[in-house]
């Protein structure tokens, strides 16, 4: 059982290093079978104005212009659950690193199962640490994250999940996905077929729910007989966080 593609950040300034550090980190996950994106960057800038969401970054700590540290630093105030892995070539950074909360720090150049077992702690560690449903997609049992779900609802016999990385369909039924889901508080069933997560609520209407996420807006239905009740959980939610 997996997590649902798995988003991987790795950031150097030195083109060979990166391209070896990709391809080390792609073989390890292939092996495991486990779903991943992986995406480079040449710097500490390029990385930070990139709008993606990452589960692990390897991280290069000397750099032009911003170092890893202070990129680190950043990162961490827009997405405090992301697990970094430093990686440079001497250790005088190591306090620094750990005051970033590194949940890695390696020593160039990278050990094959040093990396490896890293990895599976991670995974271990982001399964433990955050809340998951499961579902089934291709045949196959995924876990998708719960705070990476903006929305879900039914339509054609499908369910479609609506996450920060993308959209996932499956056959599973409606019921079986909000049974997982309403154990969350920041969960509300807004319609007898969609069910929302207010972390990105950014608006309502009489009839609608607005969700926005880095520059998109989703619209969910809101039922006439759930608008009293999402509004009293609504401002109860937006109280108590």
């Amino acid at each position: 059982m997996h997590i649902m593609n798995l988003s991987i950040g790795i950031c150097d300034d030195d083109k060979l290093v990166l391209d070896n550090e990709k391809k080390l980190v792609h073989d390890i996950l292939n092996e495991k079978n486990i779903k991943h994106t992986i995406k480079t960057f040449n710097s500490s800038n390029e990385l930070l104005n990139d709008e993606g969401v990452y589960d692990i970054l390897f991280m290069d700590i000397e750099m032009k212009d911003l170092n890893g540290l202070q990129a680190a630093a950043k990162i961490r105030r827009a997405s405090s659950d992301c697990l970094i892995f430093f990686v440079t070539n001497h250790e005088i950074y190591l306090d620094d690193a750990f005051n970033q909360h590194a949940y890695r720090y390696w020593i160039k150049p990278l050990d094959r199962h040093k990396v490896t077992y890293g990895i599976e702690s991670a995974l271990k560690e982001l399964e433990d640490t955050r809340s998951f449903i499961t579902v089934t997609v291709s045949s196959e049992k995924v876990r998708i994250f719960t705070k990476n779900i903006i929305y879900v609802y039914a339509q054609d016999k499908r369910m479609h999940i609506i996450t920060i990385k993308g959209t996932v369909t499956t056959y599973d039924t409606y019921k079986s996905i909000y049974e997982q889901l309403k154990v969350c508080e920041q969960f509300f069933e807004s319609h007898r077929s969609y069910c929302v997560n207010f972390e990105y609520i950014s608006d309502y209407e009489k009839d609608k729910i607005f969700c926005d996420y880095k520059n998109k807006r989703h619209e969910v239905y809101l039922s006439r007989r759930k608008q009293d009740e999402f509004r009293k959980k609504l401002v109860k939610w937006i109280g108590e966080k």
